[in-house]
């Protein structure tokens, strides 16, 4: 079968687009990595262990846009590598869980019976002594303890709660670390 002249011609000048077409978009591509990789870098090194780490998940990241095989154009194309990299933390988080989960050990299955009477009236001793020593502090004292011990607020919650200034609130708790170190005894 003979092939006509003008037909080759055609198959010629298409495959010369095609080409044309790929070498464009390699560069596209070039350009693209050359802008964003040192912003993907940046961000993946905030939340990696390491320079090389940050640096292999920035090459996943355009590993996973390329091999998308996107037909179409991109209108965001630095959002759309975020929106991957994003994934791709989010997907090495669920592989780290599901690692710690089979190294995981139950602290209930570990956990001593309370049957014996010599630890449960030494514990009940020292509860004691905690309450009698929590009501020799001073009521501003054993509040701020409390707000921040109890009731986990930040010594500025505090400060704000009380009208104390943030120092003061450091200073009544550390009287009162100290106060019940000297109640209770050294831990």
């Amino acid at each position: 079968m003979r092939v006509n002249p003008t037909e080759t011609e055609r198959l010629d000048a298409a495959a010369a687009d095609a080409a044309d077409e790929e070498a464009r978009q390699a560069a596209d591509v070039a350009a693209l990595y050359e802008a964003e990789a040192p912003r993907l870098w940046r961000f993946f090194r905030r939340r990696a262990t390491s320079p090389d780490e940050a640096q292999d998940l920035v090459h996943e990241t355009f590993t996973r846009a390329l091999g998308q095989g996107r037909q179409t154009k991109v209108r965001n194309p630095g959002g759309y590598l975020t929106r991957i990299a994003q994934n791709l933390l989010r997907d090495q988080a669920k592989i780290a869980r599901r690692r710690s989960a089979n190294l995981h050990v139950s602290a209930d299955d570990d956990l001593p019976a309370a049957t014996d009477p010599i630890h449960l009236l030494e514990v009940r001793d020292m509860l004691d002594r905690l309450d009698l020593a929590m009501l020799e502090l001073p009521d501003t004292t054993r509040e701020v303890f409390m707000a921040h011990r109890l009731e986990g607020l930040t010594y500025a919650e505090i400060a704000g709660r009380t009208g104390l200034t943030i120092k003061q609130v450091e200073k009544a708790i550390a009287r009162a670390m100290v106060a019940l170190d000297r109640t209770l005894g050294p831990r």
